[in-house]
Protein backbone atom coordinates (compact mmCIF):
# COMPACT_ATOMS: atom_id res chain seq x y z
CA UNK A 1 0.00 0.00 0.00
CA UNK A 2 2.83 2.43 1.50
CA UNK A 3 4.15 1.62 -2.17
CA UNK A 4 1.52 2.53 -4.20
CA UNK A 5 0.90 5.69 -1.73
CA UNK A 6 -2.47 4.01 -0.68
CA UNK A 7 -3.04 4.96 2.89
CA UNK A 8 -5.01 2.24 5.21
CA UNK A 9 -7.88 2.73 7.13
CA UNK A 10 -9.32 1.58 10.54
CA UNK A 11 -11.18 -0.74 8.44
CA UNK A 12 -8.12 -1.90 6.60
CA UNK A 13 -7.22 -3.12 10.07
CA UNK A 14 -10.33 -4.77 11.38
CA UNK A 15 -9.67 -6.75 8.48
CA UNK A 16 -6.52 -7.79 8.41
CA UNK A 17 -6.80 -9.02 12.58
CA UNK A 18 -10.54 -10.55 11.85
CA UNK A 19 -8.87 -13.10 9.57
CA UNK A 20 -5.62 -13.18 11.47
CA UNK A 21 -7.91 -14.30 14.33
CA UNK A 22 -10.41 -16.75 12.30
CA UNK A 23 -6.47 -18.45 11.15
CA UNK A 24 -5.87 -18.64 14.91
CA UNK A 25 -2.62 -16.87 14.37
CA UNK A 26 -3.88 -14.56 17.71
CA UNK A 27 0.19 -13.50 18.71
CA UNK A 28 0.21 -11.50 15.24
CA UNK A 29 -3.19 -10.20 16.14
CA UNK A 30 -1.82 -8.78 18.85
CA UNK A 31 1.23 -7.52 17.22
CA UNK A 32 -0.81 -5.70 15.29
CA UNK A 33 -2.51 -4.47 17.65
CA UNK A 34 0.50 -3.31 19.83
CA UNK A 35 2.99 -2.47 17.38
CA UNK A 36 1.33 -1.30 14.36
CA UNK A 37 -1.60 0.64 14.25
CA UNK A 38 0.06 3.75 16.05
CA UNK A 39 2.65 3.76 13.58
CA UNK A 40 -0.35 4.11 10.34
CA UNK A 41 -1.70 7.76 9.41
CA UNK A 42 -4.90 7.77 7.44
CA UNK A 43 -5.47 9.85 4.76
CA UNK A 44 -6.12 12.62 6.50
CA UNK A 45 -2.83 12.32 8.21
CA UNK A 46 -3.89 11.49 11.44
CA UNK A 47 -2.20 8.25 12.93
CA UNK A 48 -4.67 5.16 13.23
CA UNK A 49 -5.74 3.90 16.74
CA UNK A 50 -7.47 0.90 17.89
CA UNK A 51 -11.34 1.41 17.95
CA UNK A 52 -14.07 -0.98 19.89
CA UNK A 53 -14.38 -3.40 16.86
CA UNK A 54 -10.86 -4.24 16.29
CA UNK A 55 -10.59 -4.83 20.69
CA UNK A 56 -13.34 -6.80 20.74
CA UNK A 57 -11.91 -9.03 17.46
CA UNK A 58 -8.88 -9.77 19.33
CA UNK A 59 -10.39 -10.34 22.73
CA UNK A 60 -13.07 -12.78 20.76
CA UNK A 61 -9.96 -14.58 19.60
CA UNK A 62 -7.61 -14.49 22.14
CA UNK A 63 -10.89 -16.55 23.99
CA UNK A 64 -11.53 -19.03 21.45
CA UNK A 65 -7.65 -20.19 22.03
CA UNK A 66 -8.47 -20.56 25.55
CA UNK A 67 -6.43 -17.46 26.81
CA UNK A 68 -9.14 -15.82 28.72
CA UNK A 69 -7.38 -14.47 30.97
CA UNK A 70 -4.66 -12.32 27.98
CA UNK A 71 -8.82 -11.28 27.16
CA UNK A 72 -9.59 -9.81 30.52
CA UNK A 73 -6.27 -7.42 30.22
CA UNK A 74 -6.79 -6.55 27.24
CA UNK A 75 -10.79 -5.50 28.83
CA UNK A 76 -8.79 -3.80 31.38
CA UNK A 77 -6.86 -1.91 29.08
CA UNK A 78 -10.07 -0.65 27.40
CA UNK A 79 -11.46 0.94 29.99
CA UNK A 80 -8.27 3.03 30.92
CA UNK A 81 -8.49 4.70 27.44
CA UNK A 82 -10.89 7.31 26.43
CA UNK A 83 -13.83 6.27 24.29
CA UNK A 84 -13.12 2.58 24.14
CA UNK A 85 -15.80 1.17 27.07
CA UNK A 86 -16.43 -2.28 27.13
CA UNK A 87 -19.79 -3.40 25.16
CA UNK A 88 -21.99 -6.07 25.31
CA UNK A 89 -20.03 -8.46 23.36
CA UNK A 90 -17.14 -7.68 24.76
CA UNK A 91 -18.26 -9.41 27.72
CA UNK A 92 -20.11 -12.07 25.50
CA UNK A 93 -17.01 -12.87 24.46
CA UNK A 94 -15.13 -12.91 27.85
CA UNK A 95 -18.47 -14.77 30.05
CA UNK A 96 -18.53 -17.22 26.69
CA UNK A 97 -15.02 -18.26 27.07
CA UNK A 98 -14.60 -17.94 30.94
CA UNK A 99 -17.43 -20.60 30.92
CA UNK A 100 -16.12 -22.86 27.92
CA UNK A 101 -13.23 -23.61 30.13
CA UNK A 102 -15.60 -24.30 33.18
CA UNK A 103 -14.62 -20.81 34.96
CA UNK A 104 -18.16 -20.11 35.71
CA UNK A 105 -18.03 -18.42 38.57
CA UNK A 106 -15.33 -15.65 36.81
CA UNK A 107 -17.66 -15.61 34.05
CA UNK A 108 -20.92 -14.39 36.25
CA UNK A 109 -18.96 -12.03 38.37
CA UNK A 110 -18.48 -10.34 34.39
CA UNK A 111 -22.09 -10.44 34.24
CA UNK A 112 -22.77 -8.67 37.42
CA UNK A 113 -19.74 -6.40 36.55
CA UNK A 114 -22.12 -5.47 33.59
CA UNK A 115 -25.20 -4.50 35.36
CA UNK A 116 -22.67 -1.80 37.80
CA UNK A 117 -21.26 -0.49 34.80
CA UNK A 118 -24.25 -0.35 32.93
CA UNK A 119 -23.83 -2.61 30.22
CA UNK A 120 -27.35 -3.99 29.34
CA UNK A 121 -26.64 -8.18 28.85
CA UNK A 122 -29.07 -9.38 25.45
CA UNK A 123 -30.30 -13.00 25.15
CA UNK A 124 -26.94 -13.85 24.10
CA UNK A 125 -25.30 -12.98 27.37
CA UNK A 126 -28.30 -14.87 29.36
CA UNK A 127 -27.81 -18.32 26.92
CA UNK A 128 -24.25 -18.56 27.39
CA UNK A 129 -24.31 -18.12 31.27
CA UNK A 130 -26.73 -20.57 31.90
CA UNK A 131 -25.62 -22.95 28.74
CA UNK A 132 -22.11 -23.06 31.27
CA UNK A 133 -23.49 -23.48 34.72
CA UNK A 134 -25.81 -26.17 33.24
CA UNK A 135 -22.38 -28.08 30.86
CA UNK A 136 -20.70 -27.54 34.48
CA UNK A 137 -22.36 -28.92 37.14
CA UNK A 138 -23.67 -26.00 38.35
CA UNK A 139 -27.52 -26.50 38.03
CA UNK A 140 -28.32 -25.32 41.37
CA UNK A 141 -26.90 -22.07 40.28
CA UNK A 142 -28.84 -22.11 37.40
CA UNK A 143 -31.81 -22.48 38.75
CA UNK A 144 -31.27 -19.69 41.59
CA UNK A 145 -30.12 -17.52 38.90
CA UNK A 146 -33.45 -17.91 37.27
CA UNK A 147 -35.39 -17.21 39.97
CA UNK A 148 -33.07 -14.57 42.18
CA UNK A 149 -33.04 -13.09 39.04
CA UNK A 150 -36.28 -13.48 37.64
CA UNK A 151 -34.88 -14.00 34.41
CA UNK A 152 -37.89 -13.75 31.87
CA UNK A 153 -39.29 -10.49 33.93
CA UNK A 154 -35.51 -8.42 33.85
CA UNK A 155 -34.66 -9.44 29.88
CA UNK A 156 -38.62 -8.19 29.44
CA UNK A 157 -38.21 -4.83 31.28
CA UNK A 158 -34.80 -4.42 28.88
CA UNK A 159 -36.67 -4.79 25.88
CA UNK A 160 -34.64 -8.77 25.54
CA UNK A 161 -37.24 -11.62 25.66
CA UNK A 162 -35.86 -14.97 26.75
CA UNK A 163 -36.13 -17.24 23.44
CA UNK A 164 -36.72 -20.72 23.59
CA UNK A 165 -33.10 -22.30 23.76
CA UNK A 166 -32.61 -20.63 26.94
CA UNK A 167 -35.74 -22.95 28.55
CA UNK A 168 -34.22 -25.84 26.48
CA UNK A 169 -30.25 -25.26 27.93
CA UNK A 170 -31.93 -25.21 31.53
CA UNK A 171 -34.34 -28.16 30.97
CA UNK A 172 -31.97 -30.13 29.91
CA UNK A 173 -29.64 -29.43 32.75
CA UNK A 174 -32.44 -29.74 35.36
CA UNK A 175 -32.87 -33.20 33.94
CA UNK A 176 -29.67 -34.87 33.86
CA UNK A 177 -29.10 -33.68 37.90
CA UNK A 178 -32.01 -35.60 38.22
CA UNK A 179 -34.62 -32.17 38.96
CA UNK A 180 -37.80 -32.77 37.37
CA UNK A 181 -40.30 -31.17 39.62
CA UNK A 182 -38.04 -28.02 38.62
CA UNK A 183 -37.96 -29.17 35.18
CA UNK A 184 -41.34 -29.41 34.99
CA UNK A 185 -41.65 -26.35 36.42
CA UNK A 186 -39.44 -24.70 33.86
CA UNK A 187 -40.95 -26.09 31.03
CA UNK A 188 -44.12 -24.33 32.64
CA UNK A 189 -42.89 -21.21 31.96
CA UNK A 190 -41.35 -21.86 28.94
CA UNK A 191 -45.27 -22.52 27.42
CA UNK A 192 -46.39 -19.99 29.24
CA UNK A 193 -44.00 -17.34 27.25
CA UNK A 194 -45.36 -18.59 24.06
CA UNK A 195 -42.77 -20.72 23.09
CA UNK A 196 -43.15 -24.31 22.20
CA UNK A 197 -40.79 -27.26 23.47
CA UNK A 198 -39.03 -29.14 20.86
CA UNK A 199 -38.09 -32.98 20.37
CA UNK A 200 -34.73 -32.71 22.06
CA UNK A 201 -36.19 -30.88 25.33
CA UNK A 202 -39.20 -33.45 25.53
CA UNK A 203 -36.78 -36.43 25.27
CA UNK A 204 -34.57 -34.69 28.02
CA UNK A 205 -38.11 -34.76 29.92
CA UNK A 206 -38.78 -38.69 29.05
CA UNK A 207 -35.13 -39.59 30.21
CA UNK A 208 -35.29 -37.74 32.96
CA UNK A 209 -38.42 -39.19 34.65
CA UNK A 210 -37.79 -42.52 33.47
CA UNK A 211 -34.06 -42.55 35.03
CA UNK A 212 -36.14 -41.46 38.14
CA UNK A 213 -38.16 -44.41 38.02
CA UNK A 214 -41.05 -42.12 37.31
CA UNK A 215 -42.61 -43.59 34.06
CA UNK A 216 -46.06 -42.12 34.39
CA UNK A 217 -44.64 -39.12 34.12
CA UNK A 218 -42.58 -39.79 31.11
CA UNK A 219 -45.83 -41.31 29.49
CA UNK A 220 -47.24 -37.87 30.33
CA UNK A 221 -44.84 -36.15 28.45
CA UNK A 222 -45.49 -38.80 25.13
CA UNK A 223 -48.86 -38.04 25.25
CA UNK A 224 -48.30 -34.30 25.31
CA UNK A 225 -45.60 -34.38 22.52
CA UNK A 226 -48.30 -35.92 20.40
CA UNK A 227 -50.90 -33.63 21.40
CA UNK A 228 -48.49 -30.61 20.83
CA UNK A 229 -48.13 -32.22 17.38
CA UNK A 230 -44.67 -33.07 18.37
CA UNK A 231 -44.11 -36.64 17.03
CA UNK A 232 -41.98 -38.90 19.04
CA UNK A 233 -38.75 -40.02 17.56
CA UNK A 234 -37.01 -43.56 18.07
CA UNK A 235 -35.19 -41.69 21.17
CA UNK A 236 -38.19 -41.21 22.86
CA UNK A 237 -39.08 -44.65 22.74
CA UNK A 238 -35.74 -45.83 23.26
CA UNK A 239 -35.64 -44.22 26.57
CA UNK A 240 -39.09 -45.77 27.15
CA UNK A 241 -37.30 -49.46 26.30
CA UNK A 242 -34.08 -49.11 28.61
CA UNK A 243 -36.32 -48.37 31.39
CA UNK A 244 -38.20 -51.33 30.89
CA UNK A 245 -35.32 -53.69 30.06
CA UNK A 246 -33.36 -52.44 33.04
CA UNK A 247 -36.03 -52.93 35.38
CA UNK A 248 -37.12 -56.83 33.80
CA UNK A 249 -40.88 -55.32 32.41
CA UNK A 250 -39.69 -57.40 29.20
CA UNK A 251 -43.71 -57.31 28.15
CA UNK A 252 -43.73 -53.49 28.18
CA UNK A 253 -40.21 -53.20 26.70
CA UNK A 254 -41.73 -55.34 23.70
CA UNK A 255 -44.97 -53.31 23.94
CA UNK A 256 -43.27 -50.41 24.11
CA UNK A 257 -41.26 -51.37 20.86
CA UNK A 258 -44.31 -52.37 19.15
CA UNK A 259 -45.72 -48.63 19.42
CA UNK A 260 -42.17 -47.68 17.38
CA UNK A 261 -42.75 -49.61 14.51
CA UNK A 262 -45.80 -48.45 14.20
CA UNK A 263 -44.41 -44.85 13.66
CA UNK A 264 -40.46 -45.10 13.81
CA UNK A 265 -38.18 -48.17 12.59
CA UNK A 266 -36.24 -49.19 15.72
CA UNK A 267 -32.62 -48.22 15.85
CA UNK A 268 -30.18 -50.16 16.19
CA UNK A 269 -29.86 -49.31 20.11
CA UNK A 270 -33.76 -50.33 20.66
CA UNK A 271 -32.28 -53.95 19.55
CA UNK A 272 -29.42 -53.82 21.71
CA UNK A 273 -30.99 -53.54 25.03
CA UNK A 274 -33.49 -55.89 24.46
CA UNK A 275 -31.11 -58.52 23.04
CA UNK A 276 -29.03 -57.44 26.48
CA UNK A 277 -31.87 -57.31 28.62
CA UNK A 278 -33.01 -60.78 27.28
CA UNK A 279 -30.07 -62.69 27.31
CA UNK A 280 -28.76 -61.14 30.80
CA UNK A 281 -32.68 -62.24 32.30
CA UNK A 282 -31.98 -66.26 30.61
CA UNK A 283 -34.12 -65.93 27.75
CA UNK A 284 -31.76 -66.77 25.30
CA UNK A 285 -34.40 -67.87 22.67
CA UNK A 286 -36.24 -64.53 22.81
CA UNK A 287 -32.96 -63.17 22.33
CA UNK A 288 -31.81 -64.96 19.73
CA UNK A 289 -35.43 -64.24 17.77
CA UNK A 290 -34.97 -60.22 18.64
CA UNK A 291 -31.45 -60.71 16.71
CA UNK A 292 -31.90 -62.77 13.83
CA UNK A 293 -35.12 -60.15 13.05
CA UNK A 294 -32.77 -57.25 13.12
CA UNK A 295 -31.52 -58.36 9.39
CA UNK A 296 -34.69 -60.29 8.17
CA UNK A 297 -37.48 -58.23 9.42
CA UNK A 298 -36.32 -55.19 10.19
CA UNK A 299 -33.44 -54.71 7.99
CA UNK A 300 -31.07 -53.24 10.43
CA UNK A 301 -27.93 -55.30 10.48
CA UNK A 302 -26.27 -56.07 13.43
CA UNK A 303 -22.87 -54.39 14.04
CA UNK A 304 -19.94 -55.08 16.38
CA UNK A 305 -21.70 -53.88 19.87
CA UNK A 306 -24.73 -56.20 18.90
CA UNK A 307 -22.49 -58.99 18.06
CA UNK A 308 -21.05 -58.77 21.01
CA UNK A 309 -24.49 -58.51 23.48
CA UNK A 310 -24.82 -61.47 21.67
CA UNK A 311 -21.88 -63.75 22.11
CA UNK A 312 -22.25 -62.27 26.04
CA UNK A 313 -25.30 -64.00 26.14
CA UNK A 314 -24.97 -67.14 25.00
CA UNK A 315 -21.87 -67.78 26.75
CA UNK A 316 -24.02 -66.27 30.09
CA UNK A 317 -26.38 -69.25 29.30
CA UNK A 318 -23.31 -71.28 28.52
CA UNK A 319 -24.34 -72.55 25.42
CA UNK A 320 -20.44 -71.96 24.34
CA UNK A 321 -20.94 -73.57 21.33
CA UNK A 322 -23.61 -71.49 19.71
CA UNK A 323 -21.12 -68.31 20.55
CA UNK A 324 -18.50 -69.60 18.63
CA UNK A 325 -19.95 -71.11 15.75
CA UNK A 326 -22.26 -68.56 15.19
CA UNK A 327 -25.21 -70.24 15.50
Amino acid sequence: MKENDIQPSVVTFVILINQLCKLRRVDDAMEVLNNKLGKWHGSDGVSIEADVIIYNTVIDGLCKVGRQEEGLRLMDRMRSMKGLAPNVFTYNCLIDGLCKCGDVEKGKELFDQMNEVGVSPNVITHNILVDGMCRHGRINGALNFFSVVDLFDQMLASGCSPDASVYHRLISGLCKAGRMDAASNVLSKLKEAGFRPDIVCYNSLVRGFCKKNMVDKAYDIIKEMEEAGVKPDSVSYNNLIAYFCQNGNFGLAREAMEWMINGHVPTIATYGALIHAYGSNGNIKEAMKLFNDMSSTSKIPPNTITYNIRIESLCNNNDINSALSGG
